[in-house]
């Protein structure tokens, strides 16, 4: 268990790392944003380049911080239930629903998406609009934004596990612990 403790410890080491990308991420985006509004209305300039770019970069900042979302246990949770269940019976269902539902899901995404990134990028996919951006990379972030997510989820489900045979706290204890 331990191999795989220091396993899990490596996806949450990348995805904390991708996460404080994302971060800055964001800022260009708003700036983005404020210069593409501010040079339509003052100079009466528009760029389809800099639209697109806002939208990957919207895109990019939610594939690739979703991972670090899911480590934080920020997603919705419906918990009207779930809350008032003990720690152990929450732990069973969050390895449950990891492995019925959030594994196979990332999965199923990710090859069909490797497919459309992987044709996109053959053909050089770019946009049909004048002066746009590629669009291949953009395609491209969808598998990689789900895989990270995939190994998140891995990540949580040996934490999880660990846990219920007490080999280390469950991840809502160390999520208490780092709202303290």
């Amino acid at each position: 268990m331990r191999h795989l403790l220091r396993f899990a410890y490596l996806i949450d080491t990348l995805n904390r790392r991708i996460g404080g990308l994302v971060h800055w991420l964001v800022l260009m985006s708003v700036l983005l944003s404020a210069a593409t509004a501010t040079l339509r209305y003052t100079l009466s300039w528009g760029s389809n380049a800099l639209v697109e770019g806002q939208w990957f970069m919207f895109g990019l900042i939610f594939l690739l911080y979703a991972p670090l979302t899911l480590q934080q246990r920020g997603h919705v949770r419906v918990d009207i239930l779930y809350s008032r269940l003990p720690s152990r019976l929450q732990l069973l269902i969050d390895i449950l629903a990891g492995l019925l539902f959030l594994l196979p899901v990332c999965l199923l995404i990710l090859i069909d998406a490797w497919d459309y990134a992987r044709l996109a990028i053959q053909q050089n996919e770019s946009s049909i609009n004048p002066g746009g951006l590629p669009w291949w990379p953009m395609k491209l972030a969808i598998p990689i934004g789900f895989g990270l997510l995939a190994l998140q989820g891995v990540s949580e489900i040996i934490k999880g596990t660990a846990a219920l045979v007490a080999q280390a706290p469950s991840p809502q204890e160390v999520d208490r612990g780092h709202r303290r």
